[in-house]
Parts: C-alpha cells; structure tokens; sequence
C-alpha cells in the first residue's frame, strides 16, 4: 500500500471489479487508451485476474487502485513491467470526476518514488497519444523527459513516450 497527503493505493482484489467496470466503460475515460469499453464485471474480474494481480506477484508492481482518504474509488494508477521490452511504464486513469484535480500526478508521483527507490529501478517510461493533452501534462509535472513521437507494430496507434530515471527523479524530488 501506498499513501499520499490525499489518497491511498493498494493491490487491487477482485471486489473492485465493479469500480474497475464503470471506469473502463466510461467511452470518455478510455478515449486516448485503444482499449474497448468493458461490458460486464466478469470482464473487469478477468483483468484483475489475468493482467493486475500476476504484475504484482511476480514483479511487485502493477496498477494500484486509488482511493480517496474517505475510502472512495477513483481510479488505478502504477508500474507496469513489459518483459518483451524490458521496460517499466506508469501508467494512470481515474473516473472523470475527479480529472483535473492534481489526482493523477499525485498518484504517479508516489509511483515513480516506490519504483525508484524501493524496487531500484534505473528508468520509468509514459506513453500517451498526442491528442491526449491531459496526460502529457501529468508527464511534464512529473519532470519526465520528452522523447518523441513512436510508432510500435504492438501498439494500435501512435504515442509520444516520455521517460525519467532514478537521478532524474531523485535530482527533481528536492
């Protein structure tokens, strides 16, 4: 678990698949993320299942649920390993009602710090599409660097990459 001043995070368990359902339903919320709108809870439980729970098992990061301090549900936020990359992404997406409130740098931030100095990490990557100013921004409060626009044969469409390492950030933190 993780605690910032306004949220606390936490390995998701498969209660929260109904929350998880009505985030990743909302056609708003996934707009910039390529991925289809969930239908069903057994869909939301699949993924805590299949895709959250395994990332924390086997690398001690994944997508953290976030609440609010009076135990709300808004989002999910974290590290996530791609082995095929070798590469760690944070990665972050809250309900609408609470975009544009400080919610996901704020979670980022407590990420990238359990990233670098409890698991050691040398580098943390972010991707978002350009159109999607909103996250850029959060990257751009995290201090990460800009590194251009990427085309990946995995990924549907393109993204800009934005990435920070451990002396990055510990330089940024002070």
């Amino acid at each position: 678990m993780l605690e910032t001043s306004r949220l606390t995070l936490k390995v998701a368990t498969l209660q929260e698949a109904p929350f998880m359902m009505e985030l990743n339903s909302d056609p708003e919320v996934i707009r910039y993320t390529g991925d289809t709108p969930q239908s069903s809870i057994l869909e939301a439980e699949t993924v805590i299942k299949e895709r959250l729970l395994p990332q924390f098992e086997k690398y001690r990061m994944g997508r953290f649920s976030v609440y609010l301090k009076d135990g709300t549900y808004i989002g999910w936020c974290g590290l996530r390993f791609f082995s095929e990359k070798n590469e760690v992404d944070l990665g972050y997406r809250l309900m609408k009602k609470y975009w544009g409130q400080g919610y996901a740098s704020e979670a980022s931030q407590i990420c990238l710090k359990y990233g670098f100095e409890t698991l050691k990490l040398k580098c943390i990557i972010a991707k978002a599409m350009p159109e999607n100013i909103a996250s850029i921004k959060v990257m751009q409060k995290l201090y990460m660097t800009f590194r251009g626009f990427h085309n990946d044969p995995t990924d549907p469409q393109g993204f800009i990459r934005y990435d920070i390492t451990a002396d990055e950030f510990k330089r940024c933190e002070k």
